[in-house]
């Protein structure tokens, strides 16, 4: 249990070695997929019983930029919130998490604007040199905006945790009855009448 604790860990602190993993994990499937076609889904695709097969793929290349241009503009709204807050509990997390926290928020970007042009470039590729080498650097564009989507989801989760004990404590604070000038200096209680 400890160790899947650390794993869990280094996953959630360290993007730049999921992103690398990624990486390694596209390519390690095309090696697998020359020894193995059954396994080779850019040429499946590629060879798709459809009209035009390259428009389709590059439409497909485009969605995905577009996809991941959509979770890099909410990262960033979820950034700056992280960021441009000036509450106390904010401050704390931002002085605690550090730099691991800092490249958890510039992962989430970085990954999705990432995923956004090469998949663009994918789109050329699929036109200019053919489908397959195309779908290959769309695979881990897919992939790359994934992460980003995942780890995205996480931080909002934490920061609207910080947010609903930071609601809490307001509204314990508006419900409490303030006890001064109750009870008076002498501590003798007055007589009910």
């Amino acid at each position: 249990m400890k160790a899947l604790r650390a794993i869990g860990g280094w996953f959630a602190n360290y993007p730049l070695f999921v992103s690398t993993l990624i990486i390694g994990l596209v390519a390690g499937h095309y090696a697998l997929s020359q020894k193995f076609p059954e396994l080779n889904v850019a040429a499946a695709l590629a060879d798709a019983p459809v009209a035009d097969p390259s428009d389709t793929l590059m439409s497909l290349a485009l969605g995905v930029a577009g996809v991941s241009a959509m979770v890099g503009g909410f990262a960033g709204v979820v950034v700056v919130f992280g960021l441009g807050s000036e509450n106390d509990r904010f401050r704390l997390l931002r002085r605690k998490g550090s730099h691991r926290l800092r490249a958890n928020w510039i992962s989430v970007v970085l990954s999705s604007l990432t995923g956004a042009f090469v998949a663009v470039i994918s789109a050329v590729m699929i036109v200019g040199f053919g489908a397959e080498p195309g779908l290959w650097v769309l695979e881990a564009c897919f992939l790359l905006t994934t992460h980003g989507a995942v780890r995205l989801t996480a931080l909002l989760a934490g920061l609207t945790g910080i947010v609903d004990s930071q609601d809490e404590d307001a509204e314990q604070k508006a419900n409490t009855i303030a006890t001064k000038g109750l009870i008076p200096t002498n501590g003798r209680v007055p007589d009910a009448k």
